[in-house]
Order: structure tokens, then sequence, then C-alpha cells
């Protein structure tokens, strides 16, 4: 169970404003295989359009909402699947 600490890395951003982008450096040892981004809510239709991307490479992981609308909270899980597989 160590080594998937190792190769998982989840974080929460409290929100991102409407056009807004969040940066962090997710610490995996390698670049992503694969970035999960979960809201903490679902739209409805009296809240703004949120439209969630995300960017990663070896140390960072880029969280963009290209919406008109702020987004609700977002989890944030990056993992390194490879070296599981392995």
């Amino acid at each position: 169970m160590a080594l998937l600490g190792a190769l998982i890395d989840v974080r929460t951003i409290a929100s991102l404003a409407a056009e807004g982008t969040s940066s962090f450096a997710h610490g995996l040892p390698a670049s992503p295989d694969f970035v999960i981004v979960q809201p903490s809510a679902t739209r409805s239709s009296n809240v703004s359009a949120w439209n969630i991307c995300n960017l990663f490479d070896a140390t960072n992981v880029t969280i963009q909402n290209g919406g008109e609308g702020a987004s609700p909270a977002l989890r944030v899980t990056s993992i390194v699947a490879h070296s599981i597989i392995r």
C-alpha cells in the first residue's frame, strides 16, 4: 500500500472562478497517465455553466475553468498507472 501512496496524488481545489486556472505540483515520480477531476456538486438549471479541463506534465497539474460561471469544489486525482500495472 505504501507504493500506491507514491503513485496517486489527491487534492481538493476550493473553487475556480469563470475563466480561472489553478496549478499545483503533484509530487509523483513521473508524469501522470491520467488525471480525474470530480466536482462536488452537479449542475442545475439555476447554476451558471462551468467547463473544466486539465493539463499535466512531469511536475505540475493545471485545472482550467473555461465556463461562464464559478465551479464548485473539485477533487483532483492524479495517477501514474503504468507503474502499478508492471
